[in-house]
């Protein structure tokens, strides 16, 4: 059983292309258009990239376990968000090799393997660099932010001090080891 990975794509480029991808998606997602495979999810990434031009080769040779949740396009960007095995599937370089004229930024978060990256270096599209999970006292609490000042200040407040460190949470999660209390501070890893 795989575990699945979140993955929120924008995709830029121009009207025509962006408008390509969506109504090959819409398409199979509203069963205008028939799954490539017979017993193929309508939501497959597989389906978008064969009905774009990918070739058998491409197919067998791709990762392709991932499926499209949402799609919208806001702004003249292709949003779309999609459930992937164990992080990013190739999909998003696939889709780069088929429209080399898109430009395809991705953020994905898979809690299980502690996968958290994005290719969103200058934050255009995704902004948060942590995200925080923490549950004390039977209270759970997530957030994203932008600064590792900004993660620590949640914290201090959360454990009702004037500030605390990194390091310091590393010590407070070692004291609380037999409980169910636990503070982890996830850093997206920035990559190509």
């Amino acid at each position: 059983m795989a575990n699945w990975a979140s993955t929120s794509y924008a995709i830029e480029g121009s009207k025509s292309d962006l408008e390509r991808v969506f109504n090959v998606i819409d398409g199979f997602v509203k069963g205008n258009v028939k799954p490539v495979e017979e017993n193929t999810s309508k939501e497959w990434e597989g389906n978008i990239v064969t009905a774009l031009g990918a070739t058998d080769e491409q197919m067998k040779n791709n990762y392709l376990r991932g499926f499209i949740q949402t799609y919208e396009i806001i702004d003249g960007v292709l949003h779309l968000e999609a459930e992937e095995a164990w992080g990013t599937t190739d999909f998003r370089h696939l889709l780069a090799k088929l429209m080399p004229e898109l430009t395809i930024y991705y953020i994905v978060e898979e809690c299980g393997c502690e996968v958290y990256a994005t290719n969103d270096c200058d934050g255009k599209y995704f902004t948060e660099s942590y995200y925080v999970d923490i549950c004390i006292d039977g209270d759970y609490f997530s957030e994203y932010f932008d600064t590792e000042k900004q993660v620590l200040a949640y914290v201090a407040q959360l454990l009702k001090k004037e500030a605390v460190t990194m390091a310091e949470i590393d010590e407070w999660n070692e004291i609380q080891d037999d409980s169910e209390n636990y503070i982890y501070v996830h850093e997206f890893e920035y990559v190509a």
